[in-house]
C-alpha cells in the first residue's frame, strides 16, 4: 500500500540549514541621523564567509576588518524593542512569521502587523550552532561560535533591483548580504561596567569614553577640601587633560621662567605637566626639540593649576557622568577600539637627544 506524501509546512523547509540568527532593528525614520528603533525583527540564516574585508575594499558601510557574508533567509520572527530580556531573542522557539515563498498568493498574514525591516540596517548576529539555544533566551556558552555586531547591504540583491529591501518582513529563501563586525560594536552583558570592559578588551577607560559619545555626558559637581585635579581624576576615572577640556577656567596659564639647562622636558616635569601641553601653550616653541636647551629667561606659559594644587572648595566642575565602576545598561552598543599602539607617538621631526645620564 502507497503511504500517503506528507508535507512539512513551508516555513520548516529550511530551517536545518540556518547557522547564524540575527537579531535587526526597524527604525523609524530609515536613513535618518538619528532613528529611533521601533521593532526587532529575528532571522535565521545560513550563511557561507565571502572574505575579510581590507583597505583597498572597504566601502561607506564597512570597516576593515569586517568579515562578508551571503547566504539565504530560512525563517523569520518579529519581536518588539522594549524587553527585561536581553538575549530572548536567541529563544530557542519564536512566533515564526515567515510561512510562504515570493510567489505564494496570497500571505496569510497582515503585513501591516509585522513592520518594514529596510536594507541596509545594523543588528546583532550568533553565528554557531543554533541547536545550542535554549528555551528561555540567553546568551549560549559556545566558544566556537560568534556573536557580534552585523549590519545587512541588502535583501535579494541576486535578484536584481525593484526595491527588494524594501518590502515587508523578507520571505523564506530571500538572499541575504551583511557583514560582521567582530571589533566594532559590543552587546553588554549585565553588570558590565567600563572597568570591566577595559580590562577585557585590553583598552582604557578613556578611550571607551571618547569612542562612545553617549558616554561623554557630563555631570556637575563641587570641589570638596583637599580636591585637585589629579585625585579628581581618579575618583571620575579620567584625565587631568580632559577636566582641563571640559572646564575652561581650569585652563589659566602662568608664566614659568626658564634657567640655564632647561629643556622642555625639564620645564614639563618640574611643572607637572608634559611636552605636548607647553607646546599647545607656547605656539612659538611648538616646534621647539623637547631635548634642546631652552633660551635663558624667557617666560614659558604653564597651567596656572597643576594637578596637585588644592581646588577652592565648592568650586563647580564639568566631570564625565559615567564612572568606571557604574553598571552600563545591558543591550547598549559600546564601539570598541580596532588596534592598540605599544609606544607613544612622537615627532618624527624631533630627532634630538637626552643628554648622557
Amino acid at each position: 500500500m502507497q503511504q500517503p506524501f506528507i508535507t512539512s509546512p513551508p516555513w520548516l523547509a529550511l530551517q536545518p540549514h540556518a547557522n547564524a540568527r540575527l537579531c535587526l532593528f526597524e527604525v523609524d525614520r530609515p536613513g535618518s541621523r538619528e532613528p529611533i528603533p521601533i521593532r526587532r525583527h529575528v532571522l535565521d540564516a545560513f550563511l557561507r564567509q565571502e572574505g575579510v574585508i581590507d583597505g583597498s575594499s572597504d566601502t561607506s558601510l564597512t570597516d576593515p576588518g569586517d568579515v562578508r557574508f551571503s547566504g539565504y533567509l530560512c525563517r523569520a520572527a518579529s519581536l518588539p524593542v522594549a524587553t527585561r530580556n536581553t538575549f530572548d531573542w536567541l529563544a530557542s522557539e519564536l512566533a515564526w512569521t515567515t510561512p510562504g515563498f515570493r510567489d505564494a498568493q496570497p500571505l496569510p498574514w497582515d503585513p501591516a502587523l509585522l513592520g518594514t525591516v529596510v536594507a541596509p540596517c545594523e543588528g546583532v548576529i550568533w553565528l554557531g550552532d543554533l541547536g545550542l539555544l535554549q528555551p528561555e533566551g540567553l546568551l549560549p556558552d559556545a566558544p566556537r561560535a560568534q556573536f557580534a555586531a552585523c549590519r545587512v547591504h541588502q535583501f535579494g540583491a541576486r535578484y536584481g533591483s525593484g526595491g527588494i529591501g524594501l518590502l515587508l518582513q523578507p520571505l523564506l529563501g530571500e538572499a541575504i548580504e551583511l557583514v560582521l563586525s567582530p571589533h566594532r560594536v559590543l552587546v553588554l552583558r549585565p553588570g558590565d561596567t567600563l572597568t570591566l570592559l577595559a580590562g577585557r578588551y585590553g583598552t582604557t577607560v578613556q578611550t571607551l569614553r571618547r569612542l562612545n559619545p553617549q558616554l561623554e555626558s557630563q555631570q556637575t559637581i563641587r570641589s570638596d577640601s583637599g580636591d585637585s585635579l589629579t585625585l579628581l581624576a581618579g575618583r571620575h576615572g579620567t584625565t587631568v587633560e580632559t577636566l582641563r577640556r571640559l572646564n575652561p577656567v581650569l585652563r589659566a596659564a602662568a608664566p614659568e621662567i626658564t634657567v640655564e639647562g632647561d629643556t622642555l622636558v625639564i620645564v614639563a616635569r618640574r611643572c607637572e605637566s608634559s611636552v605636548a601641553v607647553l607646546r599647545d601653550y607656547n605656539p612659538d616653541y611648538g616646534r621647539w626639540p623637547q631635548h634642546e636647551p631652552l633660551p635663558v629667561g624667557i617666560a614659558l606659559q604653564v597651567p596656572a593649576i597643576r594637578p596637585s594644587t588644592l581646588l577652592q572648595p565648592g568650586q563647580a566642575l564639568l566631570v564625565p557622568a559615567y564612572l568606571p565602576s557604574s553598571e552600563l545598561p545591558a543591550g547598549q552598543w559600546i564601539y570598541l577600539p580596532r588596534g592598540r599602539s605599544s609606544a607613544p607617538v612622537v615627532d618624527a621631526w624631533d630627532t634630538s637627544l637626552p643628554p648622557p645620564a
